[in-house]
């Protein structure tokens, strides 16, 4: 067969190809989707925008080489063109399984992952995204080498020493990469939370990246934390399992008080400040109590209990009820004594006895204004 009549074939294969590249392509784009449209999951959709490109490319770069193989030109580098064909169609498959992979990974992010209630899945789909895509590059490459004749052995040993070199410099920052999606997953923290580490600051979590996490504190400073030090320290989480909490105010009164008096009146206060302040600040169904703790150096020591919506509402609710017992205490008389010391001391001998005298001292109180 003569030159010119190989050439025509050629180019007879490469144009059909190219026309059914180009029919196929809208075809499936428009078809499909009419199909899609009739299923209620966009998953369909999505997958059919994922292949279609690919298999442009397929269609057309397969009839390019069936157009090279039809002729005689090239047959002394027959197995370089069959190399390249074989190269060039794992690098489209590598091209298209990221795409379908990609499409999946969305198709979940919508449909499934915000039906969850869960802020689990928002945040580990990036970085499955960027795992899942890396895996697919990584092995589509390791193939298309091997295709190429490549020795993979001495590059996959190269790529083991690199990895560890890599991993021993960025080991800080894989170890709060790892520990960040063990917090996610874990759920145990989340975002709008109040916690406290031991030890350490308290606030709002902000935010929980891939490093750090962030949490503004009562003063409004945004603070960051690495995710290995929050992972490693013991942290308080005032909204688990609920964002109500108890709240324990301690105080003491003098021993000549009357406690049943004390404790009427504390629970008075109480039962007044819960009734006042907003549901947003104290849990109104709450009965608030009352327990004599111990016998002190001055005071009869007590702690009055109430529950507030959350740790914020705490510090208000804590404000507003001591202002106010304070207040109460001063109408009813009720005195909280100030640090007392008894002091025994001898003053002489008295038929061979010894007479001891007492003592009672209290620091100074500070000057009250005339009333």
């Amino acid at each position: 067969m003569s030159l010119a009549w190989q050439a025509t074939i050629a180019g007879i294969i490469l144009g059909s190809a190219l026309a059914l590249a180009l029919l196929i392509h809208p075809a499936l784009t428009r078809f499909g989707k009419m199909i899609a449209a009739r299923t209620k999951t966009t998953l369909d959709d999505l997958l059919i925008d994922a292949v279609s490109r690919p298999l442009f490319l397929f269609i057309l770069v397969h009839g390019f080489f069936l157009a090279l193989t039809s002729t005689t030109l090239l047959d002394r580098w027959q197995m370089y063109v069959n190399k390249a064909w074989l190269s060039t169609a794992l690098l489209i498959l590598v091209y298209g399984l990221q795409k379908v992979a990609k499409a999946v990974l969305t198709w979940y992010g919508q449909e499934i992952a915000s039906k969850t209630g869960s802020r689990v899945d928002d945040k580990l789909l990036p970085l499955v995204r960027r795992v899942v895509t890396g895996l697919i590059y990584v092995i589509g490459g390791l193939m298309i080498l091997e295709n190429l004749g490549l020795r993979l052995s001495p590059l996959i040993a190269g790529l083991g020493l690199g990895g560890l070199a890599v991993a021993l410099a960025l080991q800080a920052t894989l170890s709060n990469l790892l520990a960040g999606a063990s917090v996610v997953a874990d759920g145990s923290i989340g975002v709008g939370d109040y916690i406290e580490l031991q030890g350490g600051p308290s606030g709002t979590v902000e935010d929980i990246g891939w490093r750090t996490t962030k949490i503004q504190t009562s003063m409004a400073n945004m603070v960051l934390i690495p995710n290995n030090k929050l992972v490693d320290s013991i942290v308080t989480n005032y909204q688990s399992p609920t964002p109500a909490l108890n709240v324990f105010i301690s105080c003491g009164v003098s021993y000549q008080s009357d406690l049943n008096q004390v404790e009427r009146t504390c629970l008075e206060v109480a039962t007044q400040v819960i009734h006042d302040l907003p549901e947003a600040v104290v849990v109104k169904d709450y009965q608030p109590g009352i327990w004599f703790m111990a016998f002190g150096d001055s005071n009869i020591n007590f702690s009055v209990v109430l529950r507030a919506t959350n740790r914020v509402g705490s510090f208000q609710l804590t404000h507003e009820f001591i202002k106010r017992l304070h207040a109460r205490f001063a109408q009813e008389g009720i005195e909280i004594n100030y640090p007392v010391r008894k002091l025994v001391y001898a003053t002489g001998d008295e038929a061979g006895g010894r007479k001891d005298a007492l003592a009672f001292t209290s620091p100074t109180p500070p000057d009250r204004p005339p009333s």
